[in-house]
């Protein structure tokens, strides 16, 4: 699994971009130690998004990385923000308890939590 959020930020005249880490416990994001590069969120959330999401996406560089509680700062101005997760192949394992059935699904449960 790889997943990977954004936080933008006005900050005067210009925007701000960090990208996010989990320092909330739980919410699908990966921990500070194993946060992916902030410059390479921009291409992850990119593809991820194709051409959908918000315009700035396509536009945005990342340079620094925060915790997801950033959204909660009132310091911040016109904040926005995205987060996107996919399966990578071969990344991980998958056990099934008894024969393998030909045909599966599964489902991702997701909490998202609105303040």
């Amino acid at each position: 699994m790889q997943a990977a959020g954004v936080l933008r930020h006005v900050l005067g005249d210009r925007a701000e971009y960090a990208g996010l880490y989990d320092d909330l416990q739980g919410n699908g994001l990966p921990a500070q130690g194993q946060v992916m590069p902030a410059g390479q969120t921009p291409g992850v959330l990119q593809t991820l998004f194709d051409s959908e999401g918000p315009v700035w996406l396509r536009e945005m560089t990342v340079s620094s990385v925060s915790g997801l509680s950033r959204f909660s700062d009132a310091a911040l101005r016109q904040v926005d923000g995205v987060y996107g997760a996919q399966t990578v192949a071969d990344s991980g394992e998958l056990r099934f308890k008894g024969a393998v059935p030909s045909r599966w699904h599964t489902s991702l449960a997701v909490s998202i939590e609105y303040r």
